[in-house]
């Protein structure tokens, strides 16, 4: 290798050691190792041309300085230890220690292969676990483990490095079978070693490259194509060094990359979803944004975003949500942090290369819409504290000036979360927070409908919300409730939230409400417990967003705090009566190819009958007559209504002669062209009942009648099928 490849490796290496953290004290880890009595290693001239060796030398050195210090300062990986007094029993012979120094280069000579670097190459990758192990052959150290001064077993010791050894896609693999969903610690440990892992790989691979440079640009590709994207695919004609790193850096999650600016190709991790998936599925869930962050860094090239805007103000809030809950550590965090501020002060400040400003001053439209998104966080957050009164400022000024701009610092947000993590910013922004009371009411419940009457007499005199003032949100919603059963709509309309979405059409006028309105189901039918948790509160702003639950049933109502302090319904919308289901004439062979999606499901035996629930008529009538079509009668028994009042028999009986029930004659393709269905009101037993009408192409059936009457019954769990349905 010439001079001048030797001088970049050396360069590489230097640049990689000297982002050791900050806290590491070399004075300490020497006055450790003076106190332990382990002599300092001594550095050899190298010979003349013995490049290697002094590179190897020089990058042990350091490693094994570092490592030592993290062993005395207790920040390496977490290890049992024994106590002051124990000695460690298994004895340290020469032949132990030579199987265990024998067994870690079998491991490491592994792993060199699986990546296919030189040793010049590996030896960076290596160096913390050479480091490690070579505690293993210094006799100082192994006279202090013999005394019992130092109590980490050998065997311990090559577990470790073996650890600093394995490669990201091993970690991967261990990831996927040993999940950390549940664990916030152990997935920002994981991460931290991830990550420095990728960066010592994407180093090494980037100093290939640069080695290769003119191999990489005699490589001519079209220029409309991604050259990176086009390297990967044929890597056959480069170096023997390239083609080894092209070919092993996928399995690794790394990809080669065409920097946006000057073109030239580097590499980065890669982010497909499969990758990034297999991280975040299986890592606790604070720890996201920096899963987003080892995949997506670096955020800028030198000082120019490399995302859009609303794309980095969306990254902005998730790296947020991480930093302001994940337990804080000195290999993640600040670096997460110090994205999060560059970020932030490039979008809200701009820079010499970040113009905000038209040449009016009026903040660019752009800027204006990232601006208000920052601020529109309803809850108490950092970046809402921060862009909030900026915001309100800048849109009084025509966008043009704002003190608390021209006021705002660089740490602003970093002091907001200070703020947020002492649980003080919620204060800062809105002042105090009103106390909430957990409810509990049993039902049936004959009191509560009587105070519920009352407010519900008073309100609808004038629809003044002040009589409400100390109503609990169950209370509210039972007005709300009873005004449907009354057949009031104006008063419900009344009870809603300002900022209420009806149905999912958006906000709408009281006429409109009143106009559209079908009275709906009671929404504490069946219930026997309806709770109010104080815990479960939200703010959104000014006002709070908290919920009724019913603890028999899986339903949950949103109720809205406003600024008054009254409580209010926050959606209108209503479950519809069985009698107002109506659905139009559909084509039967439309109607069967959504009857499939629904039988399918069915056909599963571990399927609950339950899910049917919300499932239209219709597609139980296309579920029905499609297992039929397949010649399955246990689908249809399933579908059959087995209530009060049903005289359906028992399966096997059934089974033995279906179509003696169909009253009609067996089913047959083409039969049917077109259905609909229109739901009727309850009968003498309380069921709602339904039917639905189908037609009957005469012209292939002439002896059937040309309209066939389907019938259904409504229930809990959905609509079901009249055992003899076509039976009045």
């Amino acid at each position: 290798m010439n001079n001048d490849n030797f001088e970049k490796r050396m360069e590489f290496l230097k640049k990689s050691y000297d982002r050791v953290p900050s806290s590491f004290n070399p004075d300490e880890v020497f006055k450790k190792i003076d106190e332990e009595k382990v002599p300092q290693l001594e550095m050899q001239k190298p010979t003349k041309g013995g490049f290697r060796q002094h590179l190897t030398v020089w990058v042990m050195g350091i490693a094994s300085l570092f490592i030592i210090g993290l062993i005395g300062t207790g920040i390496v990986l977490e290890q049992k230890q024994n106590t002051d007094k124990e000695k460690i029993e298994s004895p340290v012979t020469d032949e132990y220690i030579e199987d265990l120094l024998e067994r870690y280069e079998e491991e490491r000579e592994k792993r060199r292969e699986m990546v296919k670097l030189d040793e010049v190459f590996f030896k960076h990758y290596a160096s913390f676990a050479d480091s490690t192990i070579n505690l293993l052959k210094n006799e100082s150290y192994l006279e202090m483990v013999r005394e019992g001064t130092e109590k980490t077993p050998l065997e311990e010791m090559y577990n470790r490095a073996i650890e600093e050894l394995k490669l990201p896609s091993e970690m991967l693999k261990e990831l996927k079978e040993n999940s950390l969903t549940d664990d916030e610690q152990g997935s920002i440990t994981f991460l931290g070693e991830y990550r420095r892992k990728v960066q010592l790989l994407i180093e090494i691979y980037d100093q290939i490259l640069i080695e290769n440079k003119e191999a990489i640009d005699e490589y001519d590709v079209d220029p409309n194509v991604d050259k990176a994207e086009i390297m990967l695919l044929s890597s056959k004609s480069f170096p023997e060094q390239l083609q080894n790193i092209i070919g092993t850096m996928r399995d690794q999650s790394i990809r080669l990359h065409t920097e946006k600016y000057s073109g030239e190709i580097r590499t980065r991790h890669n982010n497909y979803y499969f990758y990034y998936s297999d991280l975040s599925f299986n890592l606790h869930h604070h720890t996201d944004a920096y899963v987003q962050m080892i995949v997506e860094e670096p955020y800028m090239y030198g000082p120019i975003l490399q995302y859009p805007l609303e794309e980095m103000a969306y990254k902005l809030g998730r790296m947020e949500q991480t930093l302001i809950n994940v337990e804080q550590d000195h290999s993640l965090y600040p670096v997460l942090e110090s994205y999060y501020l560059t970020i932030f002060n490039d979008l809200v400040k701009g820079s010499e290369y970040t113009k905000i400003f038209d040449e009016d001053g009026v903040l660019l439209p752009d800027y204006q819409d990232v601006w208000r998104g920052l601020a529109s966080f309803g809850d108490a957050r950092p970046l809402a504290y921060v862009m909030q009164p900026i915001v309100k400022e800048m849109e009084a000024s025509g966008w043009r000036e704002s003190k608390s701009w021209d006021s705002l610092s660089y740490n602003a947000l970093k002091d907001a979360i200070v703020l947020y993590r002492e649980g003080q910013l919620e204060y800062y922004m809105y002042g105090e927070r009103p106390e909430f009371k957990s409810e509990t009411i049993k039902f049936p419940n004959e009191s509560f409908w009587n105070e519920v009457q009352a407010l519900y007499e008073d309100f609808k005199k004038s629809h003044d919300k002040s009589v409400l003032k100390g109503a609990s949100p169950i209370h509210v919603l039972g007005v709300f409730d009873y005004a449907n059963e009354m057949d009031d709509p104006e008063t419900m309309y009344h009870l809603l939230s300002e900022s209420v979405m009806y149905d999912h059409y958006g906000e709408i006028e009281l006429d409109d409400y009143v106009e559209n309105w079908r009275k709906g189901f009671s929404r504490f039918r069946n219930v026997t417990e309806a709770v109010f948790d104080e815990n479960t509160v939200n703010r959104e702003g000014l006002k709070f967003r908290g919920h009724v639950s019913f603890t028999n049933l899986d339903r949950e109502l949103h109720m809205v705090f406003n600024e008054e302090g009254i409580w209010e319904v926050y959606s209108g919308y209503m479950e519809p009566l069985p009698s107002h289901q109506i659905l139009p004439e559909r084509g039967f062979k439309d109607i069967l190819d959504f009857g499939e999606y629904t039988y399918a499901s069915m056909n599963n035996p571990n399927y609950e009958m339950k899910y049917l629930n919300g499932v239209p008529a219709l597609d139980i009538v296309g579920a029905y007559f499609y297992a039929l079509s397949r010649g399955n009668h246990e689908v249809p028994y399933k579908l059959f209504f087995q209530g009060e009042g049903s005289e359906i028999v028992d399966k096997e009986t059934y089974l033995e002669n279906p179509e003696k029930y169909s009253q009609s004659p067996p089913y047959e393709n083409g039969m049917y062209i077109r259905a609909s269905f229109q739901g009727n009101e309850q009968d003498e037993s309380g069921n709602w009942l339904g039917v639905a009408t189908l037609i009957v192409d005469t012209e292939k059936y002439p002896n059937l009648p040309a309209e066939m009457k389907f019938h259904m019954i409504w229930t809990e769990e959905g609509w079901r099928v009249k055992f003899n349905p076509f039976q009045e």
